[in-house]
């Protein structure tokens, strides 16, 4: 399967340079296995958006049940 992201399909974001360099003591680690600042920093925001939907889901289905009693 061929990438065929392009530039276009990326946006940059600023993060504040400590935090930046928090990142970057872990990837010198090598603990986590990330190679770039890139790679981590996708990886936190995916399982981010993972936890938001999961608890947004927990709250939809809360309401659902109190709702019905």
């Amino acid at each position: 399967m061929r990438n065929t992201e392009t530039k276009d399909d990326y946006v940059t974001v600023r993060i504040p340079k400590l935090l930046a360099d928090e990142i970057d003591k872990i990837i010198e680690s090598g603990t986590l296995g990330y190679r770039s600042r890139a790679e981590m920093v996708n990886d936190a925001i995916r399982l981010r958006i993972e936890i938001l939907r999961f608890n947004n889901s927990m709250k939809s289905n809360m309401f659902e049940k109190s709702g019905k009693e």
